[in-house]
This record gives structure tokens, sequence and C-alpha cells, in this order.
């Protein structure tokens, strides 16, 4: 009889560590992210299931998201680059060398997310809605690194005095 108790207590004992274990291996490795690699972030329309990541071809975006209203070159006087920028309405998306590089929107007809989550973000969801961001005043940012990171890069989403998201934008300079 005592064999049998002794057997049930370190059963029990077993299966709490187990559980215990199990819970703090949880929250290790499904933590939210605070840093994504740039690769990671896609746009798509709030309608549409295609996407584009950072990195894409102009005709890659224009696929997933329709014709621009205007084309335009621009230039980066800091850096000493050309591209072009496409113009939609509430959203600009700059290229170098035919590479999407930054990004601009202020439309909630665009949401922004991280590949695989299937979480995304758009103009008007609330700070809460936000994964786990850094929040400063009225800025939430995500690090964002890439293989030729050279400064700090964020992906920034804006918001008002309610914690509402009023713009998204991504820049790598």
């Amino acid at each position: 009889m005592e064999k049998a108790y002794n057997k049930r207590v370190m059963a029990g004992v077993v299966f709490i560590v187990l559980v215990a274990s199990g819970f703090f291996l949880e929250k290790m490795l499904l933590k939210p992210k605070t840093t994504v690699d740039v690769a990671d972030v896609e746009i798509k329309l709030h309608t549409g299931n295609s996407g584009v990541k950072m990195g894409a071809s102009q005709n890659a975006l224009i696929s997933a998201l329709g014709a621009p209203k205007q084309i335009a070159a621009y230039s980066l006087q800091a850096n000493y680059k050309q591209g072009t920028v496409l113009n939609y309405n509430g959203a600009k998306f700059y290229f170098i060398h035919d590479k999407l590089t930054n990004f601009e929107i202020t439309s909630h007809k665009f949401n922004v997310g991280l590949t695989g989550t299937h979480q995304y973000t758009a103009i008007g969801n609330k700070k809460a809605d936000l994964p786990h961001f850094k929040i400063q005043d009225r800025i939430a940012l995500l690090d964002v690194t890439s293989e030729d990171s050279t400064t700090d890069q964020y992906l920034e989403y804006d918001l008002n005095d309610n914690g509402a998201v009023t713009k998204i934008s991504y820049s790598d300079y």
C-alpha cells in the first residue's frame, strides 16, 4: 500500500514539474517579438489576399496593390540616392534600383503585418491591437533588422491622442 502511495506522489510531482516546465517553455518560445527582420514586413490591401514584402519590385507591388495614382522620380539628398515613388491614395512606396525600400501609409485601405503571423495592422487600429511595441509618446516602434543595417530602423506607427494608428511607415535611413 505504501509503494502505491509513493508511486502516486511521485507521479503527481512529475506531472507538476512537466506542467510548470511547459508553461515556462511556452512563455520563452511564444513571447512577442520586439525585433523583426525587414524581409518579414508585408503590405497588402485590406480587401486583398496577396501582399508584397520589403525588397519587392515595382511590378510585384503593382500586381499586389493595383495601379498607383502616380509614379514619380525622387531623390534622397542625405544618401545621394535616386529612386521612384509610387503614389496611391493614402500611401507612398519608395524604390531604389527597383527594390521597395521605404513606405508611408495613411489610409485604412492598406494593412501592414509580419509574414507568418497573420496579424495585420491598419490605420484606425488601437494601440492595444499592436504587437509588442516600444511606445514612446504617441509613436509605437518595432525594431527592424536587415543584413546591411547600419542605422536604427523602425517599423513606426504614429498614434493620435486616443491611441489609434494614424500613420504606418518604414524607412531604411
